[in-house]
C-alpha cells in the first residue's frame, strides 16, 4: 500500500514526526489483521510503512510498548465513542441501534478492527485481550443490560434473551460480519456487502431478536364441532 512521503521541505520537524508515527502504526494495524501480532516483526511494520526499524524502536521501543500505544490510542477511541453516549432511560432498541451505529462507523474509518479483534482480543491467547479488558466500559454495558431487562418485565422484549450478555451479543456480532465480509462473498459469489445493507441486517438480526414470542394459536381441528366416539359430528 503505498504510504505519503516524509520528505517534503519547509515541514515543521514536529509534523514530519508525527506523521512518521502514524505512519507506522497503520502499518502495524494492518499487519496485525492480516498476520496477527504474533507473526509480525519490527521490520515488516518499516517496511509496509516506508521508514526503518530503527524508527520504529525509536517511537515505541519494543513491541509490548507497541500493542500499548494500538490500544490506547486506536482501540481505546473507539470503545469511548461506542459506549459513552449510551444512557440510562432509553428505551433498548434506540441503545442498539445506536451501538451499532457508531460501531460501524469507527470500523469504516479503521477496517482493521474486526480481524484483530476475533484474533487478538476475543481469542484466548489474543495479545491484546488484556490490553482492552481494562477500557471496556462496564458501567456502560450493565446500563444496556438494565434496559433489556426492564423491557422484559414489561413485555415488550422477549424473555428468552439473557439480558447480561445483549453487549456482548452486538459486538460480536459486527465483528464477526466484518470480520467475514470477504470470505462471505467469495463463498457465496456475491459482490461484498455494502456498509449500509450490513447495518440493516445486523439491527435487524438484534431488534426481530429483542421481540416477545406471539401467543401460541390453538390447533385447528377438522371441523368447529366435536366428534363422538362413533364418529359422528355433535351438534
Amino acid at each position: 500500500m503505498p504510504r505519503k512521503s516524509l520528505g517534503k521541505p519547509g515541514r515543521p520537524a514536529a509534523n514530519l514526526e508525527r506523521d512518521a508515527r502514524d505512519l507506522l502504526l497503520a502499518a502495524a494495524t494492518e499487519l496485525f489483521a492480516e498476520h496477527g501480532v504474533a507473526a509480525t516483526t519490527f521490520a515488516m511494520i518499516a517496511k509496509r510503512a516506508g521508514l526503518t526499524p530503527a524508527m520504529l524502536h525509536y517511537y515505541f521501543t519494543n513491541r509490548d510498548r507497541l500493542l500499548d500505544v494500538v490500544v490506547e490510542e486506536r482501540l481505546a477511541p473507539l470503545i469511548a465513542s461506542v459506549w459513552t453516549p449510551v444512557q440510562a432511560g432509553v428505551a433498548p432498541k434506540e441503545l442498539i441501534l445506536g451501538i451499532v451505529e457508531r460501531l460501524l462507523a469507527g470500523i469504516e474509518r479503521m477496517p482493521w478492527v474486526p480481524s484483530t479483534w476475533m484474533r487478538e482480543v476475543l481469542n484466548e491467547g489474543g495479545l491484546l485481550r488484556t490490553r482492552v479488558l481494562r477500557h471496556l466500559p462496564f458501567e456502560k454495558i450493565r446500563i444496556l443490560g438494565e434496559a433489556v431487562a426492564r423491557g422484559q418485565a414489561s413485555k415488550t422484549v422477549n424473555p428468552n434473551l439473557d439480558s447480561g450478555l445483549i453487549g456482548f451479543s452486538i459486538v460480536g456480532l459486527v465483528m464477526l460480519h466484518l470480520a467475514t465480509v470477504s470470505f462471505a462473498a467469495e463463498v457465496f459469489a456475491r459482490k461484498a456487502t455494502a456498509a449500509e445493507v450490513m447495518s440493516r441486517h445486523i439491527t435487524g438480526l438484534l431488534l426481530d431478536g429483542l421481540r416477545p414470542p406471539s401467543p401460541a394459536r390453538p390447533r385447528k381441528t377438522r371441523s368447529t364441532r366435536s366428534l363422538d366416539t362413533r364418529g359422528n359430528k355433535s351438534k
